[in-house]
């Protein structure tokens, strides 16, 4: 299974701090020199030490969540599945889900990272990797801190739905 969540990385994250002024100084808790990154995401400003991964984000990141928060959003009442079955028949092609007509249904949570349910699911079915059952054309979040991967479920197989509006989704009420 190829084109799965990429790992993520420091890049664009706020709290990346790579200090490039020549005078040393004291700021946010540390000593900073030239040339060293730093990560200022939690109390006090954290060096990147040589060990770490250069590109991708260590394992001692703050914002990272463990376990990963699993959430599963379905259609938020019939008459939506229903628009969303009829406006496929009409187009002749399959539609993303959007978040407005998605509602919470289960939150959980997982220790595999998305990336991990990724690989997982190439060599076994979901239900023997996660304790939830799903419907097709269902959502399925999983959310490490870092940045939630969306999982669209349909016809027994899973693609990735980056577009996915989940706050939306978690604002809708589930109908019946």
């Amino acid at each position: 299974m190829r084109n799965g969540p990429r790992k993520p990385v420091c890049g664009g994250c706020p709290h990346n701090l790579y200090y490039s002024d020549p005078i040393p100084q004291r700021a946010m808790g540390v000593m900073m020199h030239l040339g060293e990154r730093f990560c200022t995401g939690g109390k006090k400003a954290r060096r990147f030490k040589r060990g770490d991964p250069k590109i991708y984000v260590p394992g001692w990141c703050p914002k990272r969540k463990t376990p990963c928060e699993l959430r599963v959003y379905a259609f938020k009442s019939v008459n939506e599945w229903w628009l969303h079955m009829s406006l496929e028949k009409g187009l002749g092609r399959s539609l993303l889900p959007e978040g407005h007509n998605y509602a919470l249904v289960k939150s959980l949570t997982t220790k595999l990272s998305p990336q991990d349910f990724w690989k997982h699911l190439e060599f076994e079915p979901y239900q023997d990797i996660l304790d939830v059952q799903l419907e097709s054309y269902s959502v399925l979040e999983i959310d490490d801190g870092l940045k939630p991967v969306f999982f669209y479920y349909v016809d027994g197989g899973f693609t990735l739905t980056p577009l996915f509006n989940a706050e939306m989704a978690r604002q809708n009420k589930k109908e019946g």
